[in-house]
């Protein structure tokens, strides 16, 4: 096989847009932009996976080019909620978070360094008042956290016990009161209208236009985390220049609402719950979007793109143009067509062979695998980064010659869309690993697609799912004829799934069956029906192993009659028995090698010719006895 650049694909957010998100994104940077002065709060809306980090990268990027354009400042902050969650007070984590971005990000005058100190002041406060009951009495009963208390900490300890180290350690603690306020008056209200003007102090004298936060995971975050950082939000709401973007999937918010406030009652006194959930979301969302799932084919416009940027750069120009193409169909949904291969070839250009692969892989498997994701991209995206790290350990562990892509692909959609199936074909592999009731399988399909009805086709009993195998098998690659234990092998993560083929004792007793007289094995038959492939082949395999290694053919060898019957009732062994007789030495059998066979491989069977060019090999080099009954057949 030709060497195959394998590169995982990035699970993280992402400013290449694959998905026609940058639409949603330009239109949040216009509402921002648009609401001048005004607050406002934006949400993403979407379910795990749907792309919501990657918008609010692509929010970034589009505001950093209006303050460009316009020559005004769009200042961007990320908060990550799932991050700060070991924080004891969420909403004193996203003020931190936001005045410590914003000393960091912008070059700010003297003036502001001032300001700065007042804000980290109001912080401090809140800090103190969540921890003591938003009262003195907590630094009055001496509970006020000790880290809080640190500079205080390390006056006593730099000083003895006289009368001057403890008007050091009251200078200290008098400093911290005044600078905290807490003797002051602690109206929680009157503390945040003081750091509302602070911040718009700051964002004043450091020229931002807006400010724009971004929050996201809050869906990732215990419900107590997550609705104390939406109430951190919502007093914002109060403060000019701020905007703020929630991604976070809309049932988890609602959920954290609901267990935050399970006691919210209507007017009629009864609980709320839902209702609620719906109010908080609407007061605080005041503009909300809502990613869509993607259609089966925006999806496999999706795959496609993503299995070429496997192997292309993003910065590879005909790559470029493939995404710009798969997005002009995107825009379109009530008209998009798929990409065909010629489609890509054609906009590839020189570059169409270094992934003409994963192009015809992308084509292959991109129906069943929409059809299985619900149109999420990240699951897609996850699917395609296990088999290409599938694929690369494989080669790594010595038998990735052994392994075609598509095909893997094609099993890992078994695996992880029909696990029962999955978990049970290798007990109907035969010993060379092949499914031999492909053929038949396909044969039905065939049958029931072209409307004829064929012997009830639709009735017969399967051990798998009709419906589901009907899309698969029907999907190329073929795996018709193809050892299926290597793909196996390279998904072998959690479960050995061919660790039960050394010989079980039940095994053991129907091959010590087919040495006894025929009478005791017909009674036994249904025994032989029910044996999987994969068993049937081990019964017949041991069975003549154990005839050849006595090596004498003169008379009928027990176990001839068995494995006769064994191949009437699992005709798939017609072939094996032929290679059997086959190996049986032409100058040493008996007679009895002329007859038998009939029920075990009908006259009408394409292996009767194989036991006819037995007979004639017999006619030239068998025993005379052999020869002379030969004349007479």
């Amino acid at each position: 096989m030709e060497e195959l650049k394998t590169m995982i694909l990035s699970d993280n957010e992402t400013k290449v847009d694959l998905l026609n998100n940058e639409a949603i994104a330009k239109t949040i940077v216009s509402l921002i932009t648009e609401s001048k002065e005004q607050p406002i709060s934006i949400g993403i809306h979407g379910d795990w996976g749907a792309g919501k980090s990657s918008i609010l990268e692509m929010v970034v990027n589009e505001a950093e080019w209006v303050s460009l354009e316009s020559k005004k400042k769009y200042s961007c902050i990320r908060f990550n909620g799932w991050k700060h969650q070991g924080f004891e007070d969420s909403k004193v984590a996203l003020l931190s978070s936001i005045v410590s971005e914003l000393e960091k990000k912008e070059k700010l005058s003297s003036k502001s360094e001032k300001t700065l100190k007042k804000l980290w002041k109001n912080i401090n406060w809140m800090a103190v008042a969540k921890s003591a009951g938003k009262t003195a009495l907590g630094v009055a009963t001496g509970t006020a956290p000790l880290t809080l208390l640190s500079s205080t900490m390390d006056v006593l300890k730099s000083t003895a016990m006289t009368k001057e180290g403890i008007d050091k350690a009251i200078e200290s603690i008098g400093g911290y009161l005044r600078d905290a306020k807490i003797t002051e008056d602690t109206s929680s209200n009157k503390e945040f209208s003081e750091f509302q003007e602070n911040f718009a102090e700051l964002l004043e004298d450091a020229s931002i236009e807006k400010l724009i936060v971004l929050i996201d995971d809050l869906d990732r975050c215990l419900p107590d985390v997550a609705i104390n950082t939406l109430e951190a939000v919502r007093l914002f709401m109060f403060t000019k220049k701020t905007a703020f973007v929630i991604a976070a999937d809309e049932s988890m918010i609602r959920y954290a609402v609901k267990k935050h406030f399970p006691d919210a009652t209507n007017e009629n006194q009864f609980n709320a719950g839902e209702a609620f959930a719906n109010k908080y979301l609407e007061k605080l969302i005041q503009v909300p979007f809502r990613i869509p799932a993607l259609g089966e084919v925006e999806s496999c416009i999706y795959i496609m793109l993503l299995m070429v940027g496997s192997v292309l750069s993003d910065e590879n120009k005909n790559y470029i143009k493939l995404r710009e193409e798969g997005l002009s169909r995107i825009r379109k949904p009530w008209n998009v067509k798929s990409f065909m291969v010629d489609d890509v070839k054609k906009i590839l250009g020189s570059d169409y062979e270094k992934s003409s692969k994963e192009v015809l892989i992308a084509t292959q498997i991109c129906h069943l695998l929409a059809q299985n994701t619900d149109g999420n991209p990240r699951k897609i995206k996850r699917f395609i980064n296990m088999l290409l790290l599938r694929y690369e350990i494989a080669k790594n562990r010595g038998f990735g010659d052994e392994l075609e892509l598509a095909i893997l692909a094609k099993m890992m959609l078994a695996e992880y869309y029909a696990p029962d199936f999955y978990k049970t074909l290798p007990d109907h592999l035969d010993s060379e690993g092949k499914w031999d009731e492909v053929p038949e399988i396909l044969n039905d399909i065939r049958t029931m697609s072209e409307g004829e009805e064929k012997n009830g086709t639709e009735e017969k009993e399967r051990w798998y799912d009709w419906n589901w195998i009907c899309k698969w098998l029907g999907t190329d690659p073929e795996i018709m004829d193809k050892d299926l234990r290597p793909y196996y092998y390279a998904c072998k993560e959690k479960i050995d799934y061919f660790s039960g083929q050394t010989f079980r004792n039940d095994l053991s007793e129907i091959v010590d069956l087919l040495f006894r007289d025929k009478m005791i094995i017909v009674s036994r038959v249904e025994d032989l029906k029910n044996l999987t492939n994969q068993e049937s082949d081990q019964v017949f395999g041991t069975v003549t192993q154990k005839i050849m290694e006595k090596g004498q053919f003169e008379v009928k060898p027990k176990g001839v009659d068995g494995l006769t019957i064994l191949v009437q009732n699992r005709p798939e062994l017609r072939k094996k028995l032929i290679e059997f007789i086959d190996f049986i030495p032409a100058d040493k059998v008996g007679v009895w090698v002329l007859q038998g066979w009939d029920k075990a491989i009908p006259k009408d069977c394409d292996e009767r010719n194989r036991l006819n060019q037995y007979f004639d090999k017999l006619k030239n080099n068998g025993t005379k006895v052999v020869k002379e009954a030969l004349k007479k057949i």
